[in-house]
């Protein structure tokens, strides 16, 4: 589904704010970043970004610092990687998570407004040839009994 055009990056960011605010609330909780990792790579409803997921977790278990890791799976943007950086040196990582969550809303919610807009005239043209169809369903008929008339 990440592959569809139009909407793949829409279901990716949406994965990764819900994977952002997540791991954040799980970190925040006293939940070792291991842990942490796979719960929501489980709860994340998305096989592909679980398996990055997975592979993050296996570098970090390896000694790997959580932004060398995000870096290197190719799953997040360079200024949330960077947030990660920042959480990381100031030991709160959850807060910078959050920052992400709310950065990735504001793409989402943006790109879906684009999507409404670029979608939108096709919508237009389809209910147009609806309502030709119907409206040659009702007057071809009529059409048809006035030529049998004459």
């Amino acid at each position: 589904m990440l592959k569809i055009p139009g909407i793949g990056s829409i279901i990716q960011r949406a994965s990764m704010e819900r994977f952002a605010r997540s791991f954040a609330m799980i970190l925040s909780a006293g939940i070792p970043i291991i842990q942490g990792i796979n719960i929501v790579s489980g709860a994340i409803g998305n096989q592909y970004i679980a398996s990055k997921l997975d592979k993050m977790r296996i570098g970090i278990e390896k000694g790997d610092s959580i932004s060398r890791m995000a870096m290197s799976i190719d799953l997040f943007t360079p200024l949330v990687v960077q947030m990660i950086m920042v959480g990381e040196e100031t030991g709160d990582i959850s807060t910078m998570l959050l920052e992400a969550a709310d950065f990735y809303e504001t793409e989402v919610d943006a790109e879906l407004k684009n999507l409404a807009s670029v979608i939108e005239p096709f919508l237009l043209v389809i209910v147009g040839i609806m309502v030709l169809v119907l409206a040659l369903g009702i007057f071809l008929p009529m059409w048809n009994l006035s030529a049998a008339m004459h």
